[in-house]
């Protein structure tokens, strides 16, 4: 179970990392791509950062 539970928080790990740096690359965006579509990619990886923290945090009690 200690192994799912690395894995899950490596994931999260992996989407934080693209959040911050397609976040980044917020800035240098200018005709492609649109910044609404970079604004969806954060959303998308920060709502899979947190849902695999979540789920790592959980199977802890489990």
């Amino acid at each position: 179970m200690i192994y799912a539970i690395s894995i899950f928080y490596m994931i999260s790990a992996i989407f934080s990392y693209l959040a911050i740096t397609t976040f980044l690359s917020l800035n240098k965006a200018r005709m492609y791509p649109p910044k609404q579509v970079l604004k969806k990619k954060i959303g998308l990886y920060i709502t899979g950062a947190l849902l695999c923290i979540l789920i790592g945090w959980s199977f802890q009690y489990f």
